[in-house]
């Protein structure tokens, strides 16, 4: 069933305003001659414009409008209710141009739904919507959006206070609130051991390690959060530059490495089982564009990183058969670097679930419309469901120490490094997420949300934080108003 209507009659819509004068107004555009329903805001009030869509065929609905909007608004948002009450959200991007916004899953039970447009903004503010489509589609739709919190226990114990409207409360209640409904958790093997390098870079109390992380993802899961587990497979960071084997791994053969990751990930996937904090999905590595456990594993021997990825992933089925298997590569939008590895997964035969990108407008230097037609060329590629595993965008130009951050620029997103930017920005990107095509794009994992200010802590010892200006939370833990794109988007 597919609907289209545009907003050319005023008395189709039901009006609400707790302003002083209707804020809802047909106008026409000049350039394309075609009608649309603009919302003006001549003071600070809430407006609300609604449709209810009648003889509607039963099951699940994609609503697309096309928006422009000022922005500036406290709330602005397309919206679709089900006469059961669920009711389905999409903020609208900050854009002069048109560009169209998407709601998915929209449950249709008896025959119709309503839909419509909410803004609670200030004088001057704006935004307009015309040519509205209603597309049976017949598939769920679960916006995954969350973070990674590994450092909350460290900033907590190092005195990081996080706070909503100035009112100190638990980071995760925060994030709950706001409509966080994943969480990332990291595991290293042996952080902090002062007898071995990297290891002894790291807090020697142990941050991260196999205790603090059960702890971690039990507190989550009891707060009714998804996991999304990510295995490092070395006492410290890993990324495409620093792969360093557990120092308990170094002397071993390959055929021995391929056995001891196999039971190390087998063995604590079931602890995690065993405390009931099942994750949804498992990472095997972190951004492992090079390759995982280097020399052994590195791309330039891609039959043994083929055996290291079947045995992660054997273990976590062998525990687990319903947790989906991400695997995580960094420079989303670089399409030749994805069909060299996962082209190599199919000539290998590695089983994975999901490919997972990581995207920062600053590295990839690409927009959240680059990214977009990315995700679809690999859905047609591969087919394969995408969760973006990382994404960052300044709200501060500096950190909290006034130095730069590990993102020198936004890239080139519109959106200058304020709070407001950062939101406007997640607003884009929730949006963008929805647009890829069948729903295929899962939601995003933002790095790092929580990683707050905290005079002395910084992302090893003897060295700064650079990512406190890219939080989610501001220098003195205030929720940002980039909280407001998880409220209004699911």
């Amino acid at each position: 069933m597919h609907i289209s209507f545009e907003t050319n009659q005023l008395a189709d819509w039901n009006v609400q305003s707790n302003g002083n004068q209707a804020a809802a107004s047909i106008q026409q555009d000049h350039q394309s001659s075609t009608e649309y329903l603009m919302i003006q805001h001549t003071s600070s009030y809430r407006s609300s414009v609604s449709k209810i869509i009648e003889k509607l065929e039963n099951g699940y609905y994609t609503l697309t409008a096309w928006t422009q909007n000022s922005g500036g608004q406290e709330t602005c948002y397309i919206y679709a209710e089900s006469t059961s009450g669920d009711t389905r959200l999409t903020s609208l991007p900050v854009s002069p141009h048109w560009i169209p916004v998407i709601i998915r899953g929209i449950e249709v039970r008896d025959g119709q739904c309503t839909i419509g447009l909410i803004t609670e903004a200030n004088e001057g503010n704006w935004c307009k919507v015309k040519s509205f489509e209603l597309v049976k589609s017949d598939e769920s739709y679960e916006l995954l959006k969350g973070g990674d919190i590994s450092e909350m226990p460290r900033i907590e114990e190092n005195g990081g206070i996080y706070k909503d409207k100035h009112e100190s409360k638990d980071g995760l209640e925060i994030l709950k609130a706001y409509g966080h409904n994943i969480v990332r958790i990291r595991l290293y093997n042996d952080p902090g051991n002062p007898d071995h390098w990297p290891s002894n870079q790291l807090d020697a109390r142990g941050y991260q390690n196999e205790e603090k992380t059960l702890a971690l993802a039990k507190r989550a899961k009891d707060m009714g959060f998804q996991i999304q587990f990510s295995f490092h497979y070395s006492d410290y960071w890993t990324n495409g530059l620093a792969q360093h084997k557990p120092h308990n791994w170094k002397e071993l053969s390959f055929v021995e490495l391929r056995e001891v990751l196999y039971q190390y990930t087998r063995a604590f996937m079931t602890r995690l089982i065993e405390q009931g904090t099942v994750p949804e999905y498992v990472s095997l590595g972190n951004e492992i564009q090079g390759g995982m456990c280097y020399p052994d594993g590195a791309i330039a021997n891609w039959p043994q990183l083929a055996e290291l990825l079947k045995a992660g992933y054997q273990a976590v089925k062998e525990v687990s058969e319903a947790s989906k298997v991400v695997i995580h590569l960094d420079g989303a939008t670089e399409d030749e670097k994805y069909e060299q590895f996962f082209g190599n997964c199919e000539r290998y035969s590695v089983p994975y679930d999901i490919i997972g990108p990581s995207y920062y407008p600053f590295w990839t230097q690409a927009s959240v419309q680059q990214l977009v037609a990315f995700c679809n060329k690999l859905v047609a590629r591969f087919d394969k469901d995408i969760l973006l595993m990382e994404a960052g965008f300044n709200w501060s130009s500096v950190t909290g120490a006034g130095m730069r951050g590990q993102l020198e620029n936004n890239g080139p997103e519109p959106y200058e490094s304020t709070p407001e930017g950062q939101r406007d920005f997640m607003y884009s990107l929730m949006n963008g997420i929805k647009q890829v095509e069948g729903g295929r794009c899962l939601g995003v994992l933002y790095w790092d949300p929580i990683m707050i200010y905290v005079p002395g802590v910084g992302w090893q010892k003897d060295a700064p934080n650079v990512v406190d200006n890219t939080t989610l939370f501001d220098f003195e833990g205030n929720a940002l108003p980039s909280m407001l794109a998880y409220k209004y988007n699911n």
